[in-house]
């Protein structure tokens, strides 16, 4: 039997992952899907209140949470989908060694733990990056009403997504990439229809 096809919903904050994600699961046929949810990081609410303070141990839990998920994959089925992947978490890494928020000790530290886990992974067959404008990621914030986001700003969104493109510019020539604009909603049925397009026949 043929391996999974490994898929990512991929992207910044506030973008539709999740729900594109839940939606691709009802829609694909022997799907196993994988959604993290933010919220369940014991540092992050600490992180938005001082990012400087928690960074590191925001970095490190999220890094474990979404570690977590790949002893559970089922090689059986035909997609892995996966709502943020492990390998795009070195973005937000990079961006908080960047703004000082983490120290080079602490960067090298979470980059080891991180080099470690991405070794383990499987590869990315295909990311499924979305992408929206700041003004239409603020107004979902605002409508979700999570405490730890309400600090979240245009500047900082907008920053995520540069060091997005980074990673993507990076990706492996055979990883396949395919992007989305959802500032007016996405198409599940469209989207499942592409990642179709790349099982094997």
């Amino acid at each position: 039997m043929d391996k999974p096809l490994y898929v990512s919903v991929s992207g910044g904050i506030a973008v539709g992952k999740t729900t594109l994600a839940s939606r691709l699961a009802s829609i694909l046929t022997d799907c196993q899907v994988f959604i993290e949810h933010p919220g369940r990081n014991p540092y992050l609410a600490d992180f938005y209140t001082d990012m400087q303070r928690w960074a590191f141990h925001s970095r490190v839990a999220m890094l474990a949470m979404f570690a977590s998920h790949y002893k559970d994959f089922d090689t059986k089925k035909r997609v892995i989908l996966l709502d943020r992947s492990l390998h795009e978490l070195i973005c937000f890494a990079n961006l908080h060694l960047d703004r000082g928020n983490l120290d080079a000790r602490e960067f090298s530290t979470y980059q080891m733990l991180y080099d470690g886990y991405i070794s383990l992974a499987p590869r990315l067959d295909l990311v499924i990056y979305l992408s929206c404008s700041p003004q239409v990621a603020l107004q979902r914030i605002e409508h979700r009403d999570r405490a730890f986001e309400r600090g979240v700003s245009a500047n900082y969104l907008t920053e995520v997504d540069q060091y997005y493109e980074q990673w993507l510019a990076g990706l492996p020539a055979n990883t396949a990439l395919r992007r989305y604009n959802t500032d007016s909603g996405i198409d599940p049925t469209t989207v499942a229809t592409d990642i179709q397009g790349y099982l094997p026949q």
